[in-house]
């Protein structure tokens, strides 16, 4: 069987836990074949594969979402696009963001150059132009038109480009989070007439939503829009997709609230192989702190610095390991090493890079993880695995994986701790350096629900099982 693989802003090109997971999948699933679908913003000569491509991998296209001027001619700019009332209707309520479109025709009708043009010459066709100014005039006549007109064309632009891009053939379409890679995966189910599934490590619209309401680039009511316009997204996705997968219940929860039927969500968690755990302790004096993470904002390094500052003033010898990539926000990863400087830390801490984090577990006395979003951390599953106490913000299933849910009385694993506190954060961390024999137990209390819930044969059999049923 042929799955192919969708993903947005991952693998193969972004280390990470979305891109270890899917990684994992492939990996393990030799007896079937895979095509990989990458979505990216725009082309870097930058970009490298991050992560050695099994051989079960027949291909790996890449799409740049802004890259559509070089992928479509504008010529003839005066195209007529050829639709009926219908079809035309369709593009509308995709405009208007309104869920009672009709996923299919809209899908079959925009990914037909004949009938549309591409994008760029859509986007320059007097049906456009009309529909714009008709849309603005019946709800955005308090609003200046040109902010109007340039956001929701470049909201349009970007989608309809994923539209009309040729996409492997496959016997089944998985996208790895809603949001555009959802969007492309819908597109394919109507067009190929192919089973498509979703599964969601994060919310997707959720996380848009954090950080367009943190953004610059777009401001007062168009803020609501995108936001608006990324749950619409999710919910085509969700409703259309033949199984809506999340990693714990929370999340499917979400899903359900926001359309996804009931009857077709599932929670299959993540898993580790627990024979790679078995790890036999270094020696060593220090009380070693380690943190597995990309050095990017939503992981909040700073609040991590500023604990530390805390751990290390109240604990005489101490390190910290940051230990993953810091290569993909440079400005960021340079505002973290003026705090190290301005804390005085820059003695008591090792930046790693991106190495095999199973390299560093036999030295490492706790964990954390001060993440303002999360999924389901890989990071806190591998501690779990190796004995290793962890100190996890209360986000995604953090406390789900380190306190149980309920299915179990194994008892604590860690510590769980509000987002952005340093104070709650340090406090932790010293209560288990304090407490040898809580912190051996917490330890041990985290292999045993690993060993019970989460291995990596439950994952690779939940999967198998779901390609080979709605494959078939």
């Amino acid at each position: 069987m042929k799955i192919c693989i969708i993903a947005e802003g991952c693998f193969p090109y972004i280390s990470g836990g979305v891109s270890s997971w899917v990684h994992k999948i492939i990996r393990n699933l030799k007896q079937h074949e895979f095509e990989i679908l990458s979505i990216m913003p725009a082309y870097t000569d930058q970009l490298e594969y991050k992560y050695d491509i099994p051989s079960n991998v027949n291909s790996i296209k890449t799409i740049y979402l802004k890259d559509y001027k070089k992928k479509f001619d504008p010529r003839p700019r005066n195209f007529d696009p050829s639709l009926n009332k219908d079809e035309k209707e369709s593009i509308e309520k995709f405009l208007k963001i309104d869920d009672e479109i009709n996923w299919q025709l809209f899908s079959n009708t925009i990914s037909d150059p004949k009938k549309t043009g591409n994008p760029i010459q859509f986007i320059h066709s007097e049906l456009f132009w009309n529909m714009m100014k008709n849309y603005y005039y019946q709800e955005f006549e308090d609003e200046g038109f040109t902010e109007f007109f340039w956001t929701f064309r470049a909201m349009f632009l970007f989608f309809m480009t994923l539209m009309q891009q040729e996409v492997q053939e496959a016997d089944i379409y998985h996208s790895v989070s809603t949001g555009y890679s959802g969007f492309l995966g819908l597109i394919q189910k109507f067009k190929r007439n192919k089973p498509f599934l979703v599964t969601e490590h994060g919310i997707y619209a959720r996380e848009r939503e954090e950080e367009i309401i943190q953004s610059s680039w777009v401001r007062g009511i168009y803020k609501k829009i995108w936001i608006k316009f990324f749950y619409f997204i999710a919910r085509g996705a969700y409703q259309n997709a033949e199984k809506v997968i999340s990693l714990y219940e929370r999340n499917k929860q979400f899903q359900i609230q926001h359309g996804a039927d009931s009857k077709k969500t599932f929670v299959i968690p993540n898993g580790v192989d627990i024979s790679k755990y078995k790890i036999k302790r270094k020696e060593h004096e220090s009380f070693n702190i380690g943190a597995v993470l990309r050095i990017v904002p939503i992981k909040d390094v700073k609040t991590l610095l500023r604990a530390y500052k805390m751990v290390r003033d109240e604990i005489d010898n101490t390190r910290l390991y940051l230990i993953g990539p810091y290569d993909e926000n440079t400005e960021y990863y340079n505002e973290c090493l003026s705090l190290i400087s301005k804390l005085e830390l820059a003695n008591n801490i090792i930046i790693t890079g991106k190495v095999k984090v199973i390299d560093y577990l036999d030295r490492l006395d706790t964990m954390v993880l001060t993440s303002i979003s999360e999924g389901q951390p890989l990071v806190i599953l591998e501690a779990m695995a190796a004995k290793i106490p962890f100190v996890a913000t209360d986000v995604g299933s953090c406390r789900e994986l380190l306190y149980g849910d309920g299915r179990d009385n194994f008892g604590r694993a860690g510590i769980v701790v509000e987002p952005v506190s340093p104070i709650q954060t340090a406090k932790a961390i010293i209560d288990i350096y304090k407490d040898e024999k809580r912190r051996i137990k917490m330890g041990e209390n985290g292999r045993k629900r690993i060993e019970k819930y989460y291995r990596i044969e439950f994952l690779i059999n939940e999967y198998d099982n779901i390609y080979k049923k709605i494959g078939s």
